[in-house]
């Protein structure tokens, strides 16, 4: 129930007044719509735009229709959160329309008139039914909604603008899915000497430095690695396989892409031929096993999907709370 409400709210409000528009053809002089309210009365401002309340009253009513086509049944808590959407969507769209505006986006008339021409419910036998649309439409939507249809419609069609920007900007390539997919599906063990730092003296430091290196130089032999460990009291540590993810949050985010770039470039058995420095020690690090694990294009297409989709909810949601936060928005609604 609620992830169907979450789909129709996220629908954007031209495609919501082309179903008006088509609604209007099918309906219209067999209906009988009840009052939505007092000419000129208003559900809300936003920064001193009007929203009409009969655009709110109408649009609760399309919503709730919508639902019930679904087979729900509308509570009256569950109608207060309904009539909290359809507000909080109108209050969006102006907020959008406005911005898109201010950053220099435009709708010009060709662009409108283009959109009302190819809208279905304005045709007749292939061809756009002016008549129809000047004398029957128009004035059914004004005395409806409380506003001029095609002003709500360029201010639709600009606030659309302004999300594509934000949209087209926020896209997951398939790549870096790859990638990220790459971190989580290959896995290494390893074996590793630290030697514990544990201040920033310089001579501790080299010293540090030097016992791992003496360690790389002896990992070909056996023997002679026990023995130095045994001189210094240190100890190897094998970890367990782990995927790459887990070997970055192991040895920290920082320090960990010189040591993940050097152990995928060896064989197993090899050993980095250099040191490293880790928060409080410094590290030699050895590759004992690599599995590389086989990744599903199939995956890949739908986490970049649904990642994109996720990002794009995001960034829209974001930007509509950063308009929020700066504007003057006064509700009626009771």
């Amino acid at each position: 129930m609620l992830e169907q409400m979450r789909n129709i709210s996220g629908l954007f409000s031209k495609t919501l007044l082309a179903v008006i528009a088509l609604s209007f053809v099918i309906y219209f002089g067999t209906r009988q719509f009840g009052r939505q309210g007092p000419e000129g009365a208003l559900i809300a401002k936003v920064n001193d735009e009007g929203i009409p309340a009969k655009k709110f009253a109408m649009g609760v009513k399309n919503q709730n229709e919508m639902l019930q086509q679904f087979g729900q049944n509308i509570s009256k808590e569950m109608e207060q959160v309904l009539e909290g959407q359809v507000l909080q969507r109108l209050i969006n769209n102006t907020l959008f329309a406005q911005a898109a505006y201010r950053l220099g986006l435009r709708v010009p008339d060709v662009e409108l008139a283009q959109e009302i021409r190819q809208n279905p419910a304005f045709r007749k036998e292939g061809k756009f039914n002016e008549n129809f649309y000047l004398s029957q439409f128009k004035p059914f939507y004004e005395r409806q909604y409380g506003s001029d249809y095609e002003y709500d419609l360029r201010q639709d069609l600009l606030a659309e603008k302004l999300r594509n920007v934000l949209t087209n900007s926020s896209l997951v390539s398939r790549q870096e899915v790859q990638n990220f997919l790459l971190l989580q599906g290959t896995e290494l063990k390893i074996n590793k000497l630290a030697v514990p730092l544990t201040g920033q003296d310089a001579e501790q430091v080299e010293a540090a430095k030097k016992t791992v290196q003496e360690w790389i130089a002896a990992r070909h032999d056996k023997k002679a690695s026990a023995a130095l460990l045994k001189s210094h009291n240190l100890k190897e540590e094998e970890m367990p396989l782990q995927s790459l993810l887990q070997v970055q949050a192991a040895f920290g985010r920082e320090d960990s892409l010189l040591i993940l770039q050097c152990l995928l470039a060896l064989q197993p058995g090899e050993t980095c031929d250099q040191p490293f420095r880790v928060k409080d020690a410094m590290l030699g690090v050895e590759l004992v096993q690599r599995k590389d694990n086989p990744i599903d294009p199939e995956k890949i297409e739908s986490m970049t999907h649904q990642l994109s989709q996720g990002v794009q909810n995001q960034t829209l949601s974001g930007f509509a709370d950063q308009l929020t936060r700066k504007a003057s928005i006064v509700t009626y609604l009771k």
